[in-house]
């Protein structure tokens, strides 16, 4: 294996020699680094060629040419990352409403085409700190921007909106166009020509894909959203899930992360480490909070209590000792939980009208909800210098402010700050 990996995880290579090294940040604090050199990464190469998922229609993500060749962001990053745990790379083509079961059935061992973190796709896969931040635009031919001044203005009857079929974005127009009707096109590269002939009159996209159209012939509104762009891997595919994390983390540090995403998404798209590292720690409490209306759901369904104090007891231990692993005191860790906790109930009591598959149950939902808690803990240690520093308190603020999606989770903004602010390293 050959990579930089940054931050403590919970899975490490199964043979090899670990060199602990310690540096500095720019604010003085120390950092450990493991430099893993090994002779075979058993744990995390089970074979010799990473198996990747992806779509080729989603541009800069991920582009197949007609002649076979594959382009994009993602595409760029699944060969480093192969490269770097000394593995080739294999890419394996997807369609977006067959994602998560190709990926479950083992067709590839990794997403990586631009997909967006959602709850009902955290049941079943498990998602890495996120790379990307983007958010879904309403794109209108140049000719017509008068006649849409708003979202609003195209949720009405008669109005025809392609969306990509499958995808994250047709979930978003069903949403936020209940009245218009929706054109889901199976080829999301069709979406363009679609609406520049007129055959529909806009398509949602998102503001990086957007990017390659011509700008020329159309106009955007928005974006409407707030889209968090990571890789998914199998729920048993935890090795493979802490190398990536701490092989993306190390790419934040040495820059390498930032000079993709100035080639393909553009300068605004660059982030600090400290910003990517904040980031990944609010993405994991809010999608932790995202699952709680399914976890309301199935207790409605089949008549449980919102309260469960045996549950919280036993949350609240592994908490204990996953934190202790970790190397971070343990009380801090509790503290932020049992916010967590509070805010995840009036999450529960709000989402009456939330519904599951009927043949989810309990224990599949909160064994997705111990996955992401496991990955907020490994955050919280990797970001604890920068989480303790008061000179990065009004930025983690701001990425809190706008990262918690729920109505209801925005009352416990305040007190999970000042949870996160305690998180020191033990002993």
């Amino acid at each position: 294996m050959r990579s930089l990996a940054s931050g403590p995880c919970a899975c490490q290579p199964s043979s090899g020699v670990v060199l602990v090294i310690r540096v500095r940040d720019r604010y003085g604090a120390t950092l450990p680094l493991l430099l893993v050199i090994a002779l075979q990464a058993a744990a995390v190469a089970e074979t010799a060629v990473l198996r990747v998922g992806t779509s080729g229609d989603y541009a800069p993500f991920s582009v197949r040419a007609p002649a076979g060749e594959r382009s994009g962001f993602d595409i760029v990053v699944a060969q480093r990352l192969a490269h770097d745990l000394g593995r080739s790379v294999e890419f394996v083509s997807f369609r977006w409403p067959d994602l998560v079961g190709q990926l479950r059935s083992g067709a590839f061992e990794v997403a990586m085409s631009g997909v967006t973190v959602r709850a009902d796709r955290a049941l079943f896969v498990n998602f890495s700190r996120p790379y990307a931040v983007s958010g879904a635009v309403a794109v209108l031919r140049a000719a017509d921007r008068e006649k849409y001044h708003s979202i609003a203005d195209l949720d009405r009857e008669g109005v025809r909106i392609a969306v990509n079929r499958g995808g994250h974005l047709e979930q978003i127009a069903r949403q936020s166009f209940a009245h218009a009707q929706l054109v889901p096109l199976s080829d999301n590269t069709a979406l363009q020509g679609a609406l520049a002939h007129a055959d529909v009159d806009a398509a949602i996209s998102d503001e990086f894909e957007v990017h390659t159209w011509a700008a020329a012939t159309f106009v955007t509104l928005g974006p409407f959203t707030h889209d968090r762009k990571a890789y998914a891997v199998r729920r048993e595919s935890g090795d493979l899930l802490c190398a990536m994390d701490d092989w993306l983390a190390a790419r934040e540090g040495d820059g390498w992360l930032n000079e993709q995403r100035r080639r393909w998404f553009g300068e605004t798209a660059v982030r600090t480490p400290e910003q990517a590292g904040f980031d990944a720690v609010v993405a994991a409490l809010d999608l932790r909070l995202q699952l709680m209306p399914l976890v309301a759901a199935v207790k409605r369904r089949d008549r449980l209590p919102i309260e469960d104090p045996a549950q919280e007891a036993r949350v609240l231990e592994h908490t204990r000792s996953a934190a202790a692993a970790a190397g971070l005191q343990p009380d801090a860790v509790l503290a932020l939980f049992r916010i967590q906790m509070d805010a995840a109930k009036a999450i529960e009591q709000a989402s009456s009208d939330a519904t599951a598959p009927a043949d989810l149950t309990l224990a599949d939902v909160r064994a997705a909800v111990a996955a992401v808690s496991g990955q907020l803990i490994r955050e919280l240690a990797r970001c604890q210098p920068w989480l303790a520093d008061p000179r990065l308190h009004d930025q983690l603020s701001t990425t809190m402010r706008a990262g918690l999606s729920l109505p209801a989770a925005q009352p416990f903004v305040t007190p999970l700050l000042d949870a996160l602010y305690d998180v020191r390293r033990g002993s």
